[in-house]
């Protein structure tokens, strides 16, 4: 019977240990993901974003557009939202984003509940797109003063806001 020399033996204790080292070591924890608090459109080319960086302070009046905001984890806006971004939303393909398109023509979303009413969008859609669909409050018009005396003082005009006052 041969005996193993010294050499052999210490090569089979070295694998056996990382062996034993690895099997306990379990599963390699993922990389933390890097964080774009607050993504800035850079670039746009027909209404979507196509250079986006992440900057230190939020800019509402330069977020991304179009599919770039579900890369950022931002909400889409069913009133606003064109085809195109609507069919990265989950459950919702060229034909029900269609349907979103010409249903929003009937009247605005006034909330994400009233996609029910676009045929195809039942209750399991909708709760599928909890969190990522998000209607945004209608804009307001500005009312003009058509009264010249509406200037405020430091306009040079009287601080009246009609014509009876």
């Amino acid at each position: 019977m041969m005996r193993p020399n010294a050499s052999a033996r210490a090569a089979r204790a070295g694998f056996a240990l990382a062996g034993l080292l690895f099997a306990i070591s379990g599963p390699a924890a993922p990389p933390d993901p890097i964080v774009c608090l607050h993504p800035v459109e850079l670039r746009a080319r027909a209404d979507h974003s196509v250079a986006v960086a992440c900057r230190a302070s939020a800019d509402p009046a330069r977020a991304p557009r179009g599919p770039a905001r579900r890369l950022f984890g931002l909400a889409i806006d069913p009133n606003t939202a064109d085809a195109v971004t609507l069919t990265t939303l989950p459950g919702i393909g060229a034909v029900r984003a269609a349907a979103i398109v010409e249903a929003r023509q009937a009247g605005r979303f006034q909330r994400r509940q009233d996609l029910l009413r676009v045929p195809g969008i039942g209750p399991k859609i909708l709760a599928g797109l909890a969190g990522i669909v998000a209607v945004a409050p209608a804009p307001t018009e500005s009312v003009r003063c058509p009264w010249r005396e509406c200037r405020t003082p430091s306009e040079g005009g009287e601080e009246v806001h009609g014509p009876d006052q």
